[in-house]
């Protein structure tokens, strides 16, 4: 009962505190509630799963730092929860070996304020709520949602309410707002190389005006982002530049494998043809460890196609955009210098975590600083930026070099392929 007592004053004071911003003008900025409705990327989501190291350090949370405000988070206990796409997906087990009570802190508090959600796609923010059981044995995205969106308020009882993202985020009466939602979207389909699974970009639309017009009409200053290209993250890799990380060069992967010279091979199959060429028996490689040129090039104009949406409608609204999307692509055509070291977006080049596709801590420093020199551009202020020199000691995406196989000779590998044609002159050298 007295649980249901604080729960009811708190939402009281919130939207008494509403009520008070809806005279603050829009271009004043307000950091009292800063509310992220996101999926894995802000949530702090790497080396597949959800866990308390990266979340602490996840680009909003070193926003939220740096301008000096409140930013509860649902911290997960190692190993973490969730799955990554692509991978193997482990069975519902909660808690896992390892784990006391899954969320840290317990009691948690009544509420978070980072809502991202792993594995969350933009019907997901809107749709999806907390449902009774905590823990789904067969669906471990309920699961997820019902510790990060649900505790502790299916343990309540029955009269407490359940909100989706969107809700929750509407209840707590942000004053600032910052919405990463698309990603997992494309990276589902990009993942598992179907082009069927990216999202019309009519319901796109339709749905992301609906999350954007609820944050808009909160009164908060709203921050949107742009949807980062999979194809620029480490999941995927050249043939030219698996070279590197196989030993063998781009023609001999051609003929092994009968591949395109514009084939990319993903993690899980850069992992299958190392061990293949080690053992010097090829064979067929695991589904979802090639993808084509063509279905890459489908799901690069369907992420330009989303996020021409995603700026038009910021700019209908009145958001500001931040291009997530570029900055990721810079990634990918420049590396950048932190330090003294250079990370790449190559595969265990230090910006990337082991899955391939959410960086480390380090990047999301330099996220959380374009993000403040946005703020600062926008409303004129002077948030100081994040150090990311510091991150790279403890970051566990920057402890990994740049793996580099021996590479085999021509003579090496036609004794462990007889059947292999004569290598180009490129290959001899």
């Amino acid at each position: 009962m007295r649980n249901r007592f604080l729960l009811f004053l708190f939402l009281l004071l919130l939207c008494a505190k509403g009520f008070a911003q809806q005279s603050t003008p829009p271009n004043k900025l307000d950091v009292t509630t800063f509310v992220v409705l996101g999926e894995g990327l802000a949530a702090g989501m790497a080396d597949f799963a959800l866990r308390d190291v990266y979340q602490q350090q996840s680009f909003p949370a070193q926003i939220a730092q740096q301008i000096k405000t409140d930013f509860p988070q649902p911290l997960i206990e190692p190993p973490g929860i969730g799955s990554a796409p692509g991978f193997p997906a482990p069975e519902v087990a909660v808690p896992a070996k390892g784990q006391t009570t899954v969320r840290e802190g317990f009691p948690p508090g009544l509420f978070v304020f980072n809502l991202s959600v792993p594995g969350f796609k933009l019907t997901d923010s809107i749709n999806r709520r907390p449902a009774p059981p905590l823990v789904w044995r067969n669906d471990r995205q309920q699961t997820v949602t019902n510790l990060i969106l649900g505790y502790p308020a299916l343990t309540l009882g029955k009269d407490v309410p359940l909100w989706s993202q969107l809700e929750y985020a509407q209840n707590l009466r942000p004053t600032l707002v910052l919405i990463e939602l698309g990603y997992f979207d494309v990276l589902d389909a990009a993942v598992s190389g179907d082009p069927s699974l990216l999202p019309d970009v009519s319901a796109f639309q339709a749905n992301y005006s609906q999350v954007l017009t609820a944050m808009t009409g909160t009164f908060a200053n709203v921050i949107v982002t742009t949807i980062p290209n999979p194809l620029d993250t480490a999941y995927f890799t050249s043939l030219s530049s698996a070279t590197r990380l196989v030993g063998a060069p781009a023609s001999v992967l051609v003929q092994l494998y009968n591949l395109q010279p514009t084939d990319l091979l993903t993690v899980p199959g850069l992992a299958a043809v190392g061990r293949q060429i080690f053992a010097g028996n090829v064979g067929a490689l695991p589904p979802g460890s090639v993808l084509s040129s063509n279905v890459a090039s489908q799901i690069s104009s369907r992420v330009q196609a989303l996020n021409s949406t995603i700026t038009s409608l910021a700019q209908q609204k009145g958001a500001i955009v931040y291009d997530l999307n570029g900055f990721f692509a810079r990634l990918k055509n420049q590396g950048v210098l932190v330090g003294n070291r250079i990370l790449t977006a190559d595969f265990q080049g230090g910006i990337y975590s082991l899955d391939g596709y959410y960086p480390g801590t380090t990047i999301h420093a330099l996220i959380a600083n374009e993000i403040l020199a946005l703020l600062n551009k926008t409303f004129n202020t002077s948030f100081a930026a994040v150090d990311p020199a510091p991150l790279l000691a403890t970051d566990p995406a920057a402890r990994y070099t740049p793996s580099q196989a021996r590479p085999y000779t021509l003579e090496e590998l036609r004794a462990k392929f007889p059947r292999l044609r004569s290598a180009s002159r490129g290959d001899r050298q």
